[in-house]
């Protein structure tokens, strides 16, 4: 993998980005103090570095009705070839699961899930994903609070 070289500049632009990420590019110039065309220009090559790889809403899913978030730890089955691969594809398919994660450790996958109800979760973890004849086990946890979120490993550089 070829080495990106970034500099102080451009980490303004990615910190920029990652706390209001509807600037405009005039916005943006203006915060990183830079003309609108240079701005222009680093924020293209942001991109097509893939470093910034897509903009999206930051949606509140609770208050849409989803009051149940959690994270499920899944084992799946060392005998079955494939089988991991067969979770994964299974879980890519659920709407509720809002990412899949491989792992290492005692598990295999993490996943992600967000659900209207307890009645949605069940459903999902124990009657779907735990009847899965690949999965050995898993194990869920259920969020209470969030102390912190979205947050950045450039926040203090």
């Amino acid at each position: 993998m070829k080495e990106i070289t970034l500099d102080r500049t451009d980490y303004k632009i990615i910190q920029a980005l990652e706390k209001d990420g509807r600037l405009s590019n005039t916005q943006l110039a203006d915060i990183i103090n830079l003309s609108q065309s240079q701005c222009l220009r680093r924020l293209r090559h942001l991109e097509e570095m893939d470093i910034i790889s897509g903009y999206r809403a930051q949606v509140n899913y609770q208050k849409l009705g989803y009051s149940v978030m959690a994270w499920t730890l899944v084992t799946v089955s060392k005998d079955k070839s494939n089988a991991r691969d067969n979770v994964m594809h299974f879980l890519q398919q659920q709407s509720a699961a809002l990412s899949v994660h491989g792992v290492t450790g005692d598990v295999d996958l993490m996943v992600e899930i967000c659900a209207k109800d307890m009645a949605q979760f069940t459903d999902l973890v124990v009657k779907q994903l735990y009847a899965h004849t690949d999965v050995v086990s898993t194990k869920s946890y259920i969020r209470l609070d969030t102390a912190k979120q979205n947050g950045s490993p450039l926040d203090n550089s």
